[in-house]
């Protein structure tokens, strides 16, 4: 049921590019026209290899989809795909957790579509598989459970995802694994000596569950290992070679109170949380703080808390708590910057010594995807416990809590796609029949690149002999090289000083759109 709640949910969220789905890309654009995606794209469109970029569970996945759709469609499929699956993935994690169908539904609804999702499913397809990680929990704490052969297979198979859908999966992974497996076999798999299984036999003891699973997971880091010095020897051999700059860690870390602070997509509330984060000083990392809880899932959450606090002994979830918030807690301080300064006094953080052991990443905040998926794992408990109260007063409140929520998270379909091509004038200079050649009056870098191939290489970019297209020669100049359309961009120099003069002689304005104008290229006759 939840799994097709999550459908409902993606198709309406996505329809406008499932409308033209090789020609629209999911997501806000809450960074600009960043050149992430397109990468991507063009790595789906070619042969499959392994590499030392490699994350083959989503990139052969991308790579086999663009056979069948082409690059932009795959991309847009499996970004799209990762919402139901993160909703099926966190709604089993819950049920291990004992939380009710509700509950459980409430909880994997909110992960599923959290604001950490839909901000980097706009701009990082591999971040945005976050299906894996309650799969990896859940197979984790099922083997601490009964450490059957079955289990131990499903923990090396989740462990696999989880680290090769993308890099920072397996960072995560690795760094919370530990206190996952000590918090849940202290609170949970260690006080049970015979766990009895679904068919009411008795399972392993404690001790021997546990020596189990950390050997499978002692063997699986073996061959994770083994597969790395294969895969990415230059990273092993040579880590400094592939650094970030440490000052990048601040810029890519998340602030404590990020997680509390409305997400840029808000329809309401996403202009104001804009020109909040600019006043402060965040620009390049913006897309890194979308962390956002909301306040509905936090007051839920502490309902949670305050039912262990108290003993509350009627739901079996409960006792879950401890596990949870521990985590989150965890993830959390795992996602700030490497240090603060107080006063005279500089508080070391987790990612300062993580840096100095895999210096190869820098985007901290990442970690507040865990912080989600406990937060909302919590705010399930919560609803089972607002429900379990049978009072007319706690259903009012758990239905409002619910629906504050749901308010916090909404966004508008209209505002999450955007054309793969920089400007309308792209769009329409592809449209035309017949031959086209146009040039576009941008240099060629990391940003633009994407547009030659995006377009069949209809569309190129500034260089060689033309490098100005304020030349008083320049229509002699394109149509020498075969060129039938000049596109100039509303927001670059050019398009200034286009717009404040006459076209120049041989060319004629085609078309005019509020980011940009097209110029058919017409060279007079030499006489």
């Amino acid at each position: 049921m939840v799994t097709a709640i999550a459908v409902i949910v993606t198709v309406a969220m996505g329809l406008p590019v499932l409308r033209a789905p090789s020609e629209r890309l999911f997501g806000m654009e809450i960074v600009g026209r960043h050149y992430d995606p397109f990468i991507v794209m063009e790595q789906f469109a070619r042969p499959i290899s392994v590499g030392v970029y490699s994350q083959p569970v989503t990139d052969i996945t991308g790579a086999l989809l663009a056979r069948i759709s082409g690059a932009v469609a795959a991309y847009n499929w499996l970004v799209l795909l990762s919402f139901p699956l993160a909703a099926a993935a966190a709604y089993l994690l819950a049920r291990h957790l004992a939380l009710s169908p509700a509950g459980a539904t409430v909880a994997a609804m909110a992960y599923a579509f959290s604001p950490f999702h839909l901000a980097h499913a706009a701009y990082h397809p591999h971040i945005a598989q976050t299906q894996w990680m309650p799969l990896y929990l859940l197979a984790l704490w099922q083997c601490l459970d009964e450490a059957s052969p079955a289990a131990v297979g499903f923990l090396g198979a989740a462990t696999l995802a989880v680290t090769l859908s993308n890099f920072y999966g397996g960072l995560i992974a690795a760094v919370i694994t530990p206190v996952a497996v000590a918090a849940y076999w202290l609170v949970i798999a260690g006080r049970e000596p015979f766990p009895r299984d679904a068919r009411g036999k008795g399972s392993r003891p404690p001790f021997l569950r546990l020596g189990i699973t950390v050997g499978s997971l002692v063997l699986i880091a073996i061959c994770g290992m083994a597969y790395a010095s294969y895969a990415a020897h230059a990273v092993v051999v040579n880590r400094a070679a592939f650094a970030f700059p440490r000052v990048d860690l601040f810029r890519y870390s998340a602030k404590w109170w990020s997680y509390l602070v409305p997400p840029v997509e808000h329809p309401l509330l996403g202009a104001t949380v804009r020109r909040f984060w600019t006043a402060v000083g965040v620009r390049d990392g913006l897309l890194e703080q979308q962390v956002s809880l909301g306040w509905g899932i936090v007051v839920l959450g502490l309902i949670a808390v305050s039912g262990w606090l108290v003993r509350d002994r009627e739901l079996p979830s409960v006792a879950r708590v401890p596990v949870l918030a521990i985590l989150a807690m965890t993830a959390l301080v795992c996602s700030l910057s490497p240090e603060r300064t107080i006063g005279t006094f500089t508080f070391v953080r987790p990612s300062a010594m993580l840096y100095n052991v895999v210096p190869m990443f820098r985007s901290y905040a990442r970690f507040g995807v865990l912080v989600q998926l406990m937060a909302a794992l919590l705010a399930g408990i919560g609803v089972d416990r607002l429900r379990r109260a049978g009072t007319i007063g706690a259903r009012i409140v758990c239905v409002a809590l619910v629906a504050l929520a749901a308010g916090e998270y909404a966004v508008s379909p209209s505002a999450l796609w955007r054309d793969v091509l920089p400007t309308t004038a792209h769009r329409w200079v592809t449209r035309q029949p017949g031959r086209v050649r146009a040039l576009d009056c941008t240099p060629f870098n990391q940003e633009s690149e994407s547009v030659q191939w995006l377009t069949g290489y209809r569309v190129t970019l500034l260089g060689g002999s033309i490098s100005d297209c304020t030349d008083a020669n320049l229509s002699q100049k394109l149509a020498a090289n075969g060129y039938t359309y000049l596109i100039v961009r509303g927001d670059s120099a050019d398009g200034q000083w286009f717009a404040d003069h006459a076209a120049p002689d041989g060319l004629r304005l085609a078309a005019r759109f509020d980011d940009g104008q097209v110029f058919a290229v017409a060279p007079r006759k030499q006489p």
